[in-house]
């Protein structure tokens, strides 16, 4: 049966059974598992991740096939939903669990919203010497981190600015605020953001969220943003298209990040099919290096848009981690993490190194070579002088009678 490529765990305790330090457990009778202490783990995480870039490094002439993947992004309008029980808490992350489906992986570093309400509590006090207002509720809704966030009265609909937290029912808020009634439904945003999503129903975000309600209404809005996979260093290979069968009735194209700020600049609200789009690094406070597609206008559905890119590696870091050349260059894979291990002094896996070079490598050349397409054909003149020739010259679309 086909299995993935090997995991980080893996390939550690591949290396770790070739320079004789695996653990087998307490009582030395369980399957080998990478090395417990510290120092050595570092160590052959190190040799891990060398050897996988080493391979990356060693491309064929061609570049390897797999570094050239297909993205399909989705391009998601503002999402709710409602949480389907309350969120659990495992420091430093909670795991928020939905009624119907919502999160994508595009949404990665942007913000979740839980929507909480209470009523007030007397109509609130106004300062007149310094223009604020402190506005007091029933329930205990208010936290810190809302300072700078907006309280909104349903009544009037009228929304005001938290500029300071007194307790959990006390906030004060900018502007007088002394009209909004007692009794009145007041309604604030607790806002968490997204670090990963486990399916179209779960997503995980930064800290305690328990306190969150189940049923509670989950926002995420739309900003014509979307987070590109971690993979995504930065380079498109070809055009952007939307998936088969879309139907949007239009195109979409690359355009520069500035033209789009521009068009963004007057019309902020504006949503329909996106008809151009650019890549940009993300903001680090929220996603660190990591790139984003940004389109315009918002889109008002979901869609789905595809392109090729240079796919980017850094490191594995989870043991569930996969190497991203795929289960085809497994033994390539193993060998140049050993080869790596030689070259940084572990003598006692002598000869990895050539059999990497002379064995491993070459293989993984040919499997690259036998993954392109034969269907075309050479694209080459053949003679002396031997160039690239383009296909398209030599190729007449039919006569199309049209009745």
């Amino acid at each position: 049966m086909a299995e993935d490529a090997l995991s980080f765990a893996d390939l550690q305790t591949h290396v770790a059974l070739q320079m004789g330090v695996a653990y087998y457990g307490a009582a030395g009778g369980e399957t080998a598992q990478p090395v417990q202490d510290t120092p050595t783990k570092d160590r052959i995480k190190d040799f891990v991740n060398g050897g996988i870039r080493m391979f990356l490094n060693d491309a064929p002439p061609e570049g390897w096939r797999f570094q050239q993947p297909t993205a399909s992004i989705r391009l998601w309008a503002t999402s709710s939903s409602t949480a389907n029980g309350a969120p659990l808490y495992v420091d430093p992350s909670s795991t928020v669990t939905v009624h119907t489906s919502t999160f994508y992986d595009s949404m990665v570093g942007h913000k979740l919203g839980f929507t909480v309400t209470s009523t007030a509590d007397g109509a609130p006090t106004y300062n007149s010497t310094t223009k604020v207002s402190t506005v007091n509720v029933d329930d205990a809704i208010f936290a810190v981190g809302l300072v700078g966030q907006t309280v909104t009265f349903t009544a009037t609909g009228n929304s005001y600015t938290i500029i300071g937290y007194t307790d959990t029912t006390t906030v004060v808020v900018d502007g007088d605020a002394s009209s909004e009634a007692d009794a009145d439904t007041v309604t604030i945003v607790r806002y968490y953001v997204i670090t990963s999503v486990t399916s179209v129903l779960v997503a995980v975000v930064t800290g305690d969220a328990s306190s969150e309600a189940d049923g509670a209404t989950i926002t995420v809005t739309a900003d014509g943003n979307y987070t590109l996979p971690s993979t995504f260093g930065g380079e498109y290979l070809g055009q952007i298209a939307y998936t088969a069968g879309t139907l949007t009735g239009t195109f979409i194209g690359w355009d520069s990040e500035g033209n789009i700020r521009r068009f963004r600049e007057n019309v902020s609200t504006q949503t329909g099919y996106p008809m151009k789009a650019a890549i940009r690094k993300m903001d680090a406070t929220n996603v660190a290096r990591r790139w984003e597609l940004i389109v315009y206008p918002t889109p008002g559905e979901t869609y789905t848009v595809e392109f090729p890119y240079e796919l980017y590696f850094t490191v594995l870091s989870a043991s569930t981690d996969l190497h991203p050349a795929g289960v085809h260059y497994d033994e390539a894979i193993k060998a140049a993490c050993e080869a790596y291990a030689e070259m940084n002094g572990e003598d006692k896996l002598e000869g990895k190194l050539t059999y990497y070079e002379k064995k491993a490598l070459p293989g993984a050349h040919r499997t690259n070579r036998r993954s392109a397409p034969r269907n075309l054909g050479s694209l080459r003149r053949q003679g002396r002088n031997l160039y690239h020739d383009d296909w398209r010259k030599h190729y007449h679309r039919p006569d199309v009678t049209i009745s």
